[in-house]
């Protein structure tokens, strides 16, 4: 990731608080053969106002309660520890905890499970969490762009509203679906093009794998394109693009997996606008009546160009273009006479 999200935002989680201590009032009862208390004395009192009304809920809680009832103990207790452990998403993402997915549990509880949680889900814009979610973490943003790939703009509160991924699929994970720590606002593209329905824990040959966790505190990964290679790619006029990442781990390498950010700022920025910002480059020089006659002002210039970017974070692409820049410095320095040439060229 390009930089992570508010922490704060996930704190006002009171949806899945309330689901959890529902459920373990559901297995308390069930393995007592008791009872379920009338609608709405199953809902922890400091919910029942907001929750009474939601006769969906009421039923899909009778199912899941029903179905549970025809499971042994050891079954049910399962159950009970994929929730608890399915919600551990921190963990899970850093792979010191393991939890069972819903398609290991017994084949009765699975319906009755994706049902509840799916609906639970869909409640969270009704009762206002959802939005208010969005909120906080669009205002605690330091760009107005995804932090899984940085180029796609999201849009302000008010406007329809931008995809919430779930970061745990909801089809393996459903105990996740109504947690907030487990919906992550994502650019179209990254959410319903790349990423979909994939197994952020897993690894398509079932291997376990690290990932970011996106409400972590902290700097973000930055991008390199140092080892590229001018005139070495398509047609060769375009650069051989050699994208590196300034950090390294089994998260930076799940992310790339996922999103395919080394393809796609490849084939859809960098070829694309390569020309076009070497173009950009001398309208600024241009403008400022920067002067390029030698080889070092030459330098001079790319790195005032550089550096203008770098200061402008992941706005308008300038953490790509930034890397260009810094590409074509050094490639300047050490003596690359066909690039100082075009640069030359540009400029006049």
């Amino acid at each position: 990731m390009l930089y992570f999200y508010t922490p704060p935002a996930i704190h006002d989680n009171w949806l899945h608080d309330c689901l959890g201590a529902i459920l373990k009032d559901i297995h308390a009862n069930v393995s007592a053969g008791s009872p379920l208390p009338d609608w709405p004395g199953i809902i922890p009192t400091q919910y029942q106002s907001r929750l009474v009304t939601r006769v969906g809920l009421r039923r899909k809680l009778s199912t899941y309660a029903e179905a549970l009832s025809a499971l042994n103990g050891a079954n049910r207790d399962r159950v009970l520890a994929a929730f608890n452990e399915e919600n551990t998403i921190r963990k899970l993402l850093s792979c010191s905890c393991e939890c069972e997915s819903i398609d290991k549990l017994p084949n009765a509880i699975r319906q009755p499970v994706k049902d509840l949680f799916a609906y639970s889900f869909s409640l969270l814009s009704p009762l206002g969490i959802r939005d208010k979610f969005y909120r906080f973490i669009f205002e605690g943003m330091p760009y107005r762009v995804c932090a899984f790939c940085g180029v796609e703009y999201f849009d302000p509160p008010g406007a329809p509203r931008e995809p919430l991924d779930h970061y745990l699929a909801q089809a393996r994970y459903p105990f996740a679906a109504a947690n907030i720590k487990n919906l992550v606002p994502m650019g179209h593209k990254c959410n319903s093009k790349y990423k979909l329905s994939q197994d952020i824990l897993r690894k398509k040959n079932g291997d376990r794998r690290k990932s970011f966790y996106p409400y972590a505190a902290g700097a973000g990964v930055k991008i390199t394109l140092s080892n590229s290679v001018p005139f070495n790619g398509k047609d060769g006029q375009m650069p051989h693009w050699r994208i590196e990442f300034r950090r390294s781990g089994e998260e930076v390498e799940t992310w790339d997996e996922v999103f395919k950010i080394r393809e796609r700022y490849a084939r859809d920025i960098l070829d694309q606008d390569y020309k076009a910002w070497l173009n950009d480059f001398g309208t600024w020089c241009r403008v400022r009546n920067v002067e390029v006659k030698t080889r070092a002002s030459l330098l001079t210039a790319l790195r005032e160009f550089a550096k203008y970017h770098e200061q402008l974070g992941l706005s308008d692409r300038s953490f790509l273009k930034a890397a260009v820049f810094r590409m074509l410095v050094r490639r300047c320095m050490r003596g690359d006479e066909r690039l100082r040439q075009l640069l030359q060229d540009i400029l006049q």
